[in-house]
């Protein structure tokens, strides 16, 4: 089943963990878990999974894909004061960010790393300002990808929609 919304590609996932950096026993925070793939990649590094989705099939196939994970169904807003504090967070899914921001820089371990996956570039830059008035602006990228296609006897390369890549550290 695909979900609505734009997939997280796959080696937007190795960025995304590389930049995040995970260690045994963290706890992760995956916001807008979508299809579980960025959670099963954590669940690699550490057993502490917990994701949010708004949609239940999205919540489902977290749960399928890892289920060593705790995944919730709701808002991110109303689910993130029961968990525990992160030390790490991928934020995948951005609706409703204004409101759940303040609460998970309060669930923010000291040294919390938030990487956070956009395709446009307006929220991109909301992002990065929530992220410089929090005091925990690191670095944006844009991460191109080009998938090899056949074209006659040779092949030719077609681009994926560029990601923008927020990181912060708290």
């Amino acid at each position: 089943m695909k979900l609505p919304g734009t997939a997280t590609q796959e080696e937007n996932i190795y960025i995304a963990m590389g930049k995040l950096n995970i260690l045994p026993g963290q706890v992760f925070f995956d916001i807008g878990c979508g299809s579980g793939a960025v959670s099963l990649a954590a669940s690699r590094y550490t057993d502490r999974v917990f994701g949010i989705d708004r949609r239940e099939e999205a919540v489902q196939m977290s749960r399928t894909k890892v289920p060593s994970g705790q995944f919730f169904l709701g808002e991110a807003s109303e689910i993130l004061p029961k968990l525990p504090d992160a030390d790490r967070c991928f934020i995948g899914g951005t609706r409703g960010i204004e409101d759940f921001w303040p609460l998970l820089l309060k669930k923010a371990a000291h040294g919390c790393i938030i990487v956070v996956d956009l395709a446009r570039l307006g929220i991109a830059a909301r992002v990065v300002d929530m992220m410089k008035e929090a005091g925990i602006f690191q670095e944006i990228i844009q991460i191109h990808i080009e998938r090899g296609y056949a074209l006659g006897e040779d092949i030719a390369l077609r681009p994926v929609n560029p990601i923008f890549m927020v990181i912060g550290k708290c």
